[in-house]
């Protein structure tokens, strides 16, 4: 069996859920890397800050809590046109803006040109790259039975250049953080991982770690360097970061995590 054809037979045991994001192996239902990575992270207090923020600006407490929700629904579903809109192109395809859908979810449509800026980074992404990237799959579900963890990776590809398979990811987060703030503390990831600071480079790093860690164990492909694709909204070009190397934080976080479903 050749090692594309076990990469898919090997993954093919694992479902996605759209509409509840969640990963199944037949009834078992898997922890996503996300929610695995979101472990480490100071729990955010929802009451404590919204009542802050309530007073700050005079408003009663469950407006706060609404805008925040509203803000991360509208996020969320502008960041998965813009993933949906990157795999049609690298499949050769068309991806029609739902409108209707956009309406339907939010009231009216407030992310239609934030979604333009974006994709018009995936374009120019795709005609820089177009000749060096070979698709291999877009939005590749991939599990781990031992540890079972679950995720999605939005694409892997075999570079022509540097003669290797690597896994790309976009993200559309409004701003991207290699380091702290100038002016602000330092934080830190918690547990195993509390060497690290808190910024999306070493969060991504990790999260993409995880998936090479699973695409390796559970197939022949090795998986040479990572990439995570910034598509700003207010700059003219996508931003291009090789991921950092924690393979030491990702077998860490694998084994504690072996280790809870073994007591559980």
């Amino acid at each position: 069996m050749s090692k594309i054809a076990e990469l898919f037979t090997n993954f093919n045991k694992v479902k996605f859920d759209d509409i509840l994001h969640k990963y199944y192996i037949g009834k078992q239902q898997l922890t996503s890397m996300t929610t695995l990575i979101g472990k480490y992270h100071e729990e955010f207090d929802e009451l404590y800050w919204s009542d802050i923020k309530a007073k700050t600006f005079n408003l009663p407490q469950w407006q706060v809590i609404d805008a925040w929700c509203y803000i991360n629904k509208k996020a969320t579903l502008k960041g998965s046109l813009v993933h949906n809109y990157a795999e049609f192109l690298f499949n050769n395809k068309i991806f029609p803006y739902p409108k209707d859908l956009v309406i339907k979810e939010l009231g009216y449509d407030p992310i239609f040109e934030e979604y333009l800026i974006q994709i018009a980074h995936v374009n120019k992404l795709y005609e820089d790259y177009k000749d060096i990237l070979i698709p291999i799959k877009t939005e590749l579900v991939v599990c781990d039975e031992e540890y079972l963890i679950g995720g999605m990776i939005d694409l892997l590809v075999y570079n022509k250049l540097e003669k290797e398979y690597q896994l790309w990811d976009y993200k559309t987060n409004k701003e991207f953080t290699t380091d702290t703030p100038s002016g602000k503390k330092d934080r830190y990831l918690e547990g195993s991982l509390c060497t690290l600071k808190d910024t999306h480079i070493e969060v991504y790093s990790i999260q993409l770690g995880g998936y090479k860690k699973i695409i390796e164990k559970n197939t022949q492909i090795k998986i040479g360097k990572c990439y995570l694709v910034w598509l700003p909204l207010d700059g003219d070009s996508y931003e291009l970061f090789e991921t950092i190397d924690r393979t030491y934080y990702v077998d860490k976080m694998f084994e504690e995590w072996k280790e809870k479903l073994i007591r559980n």
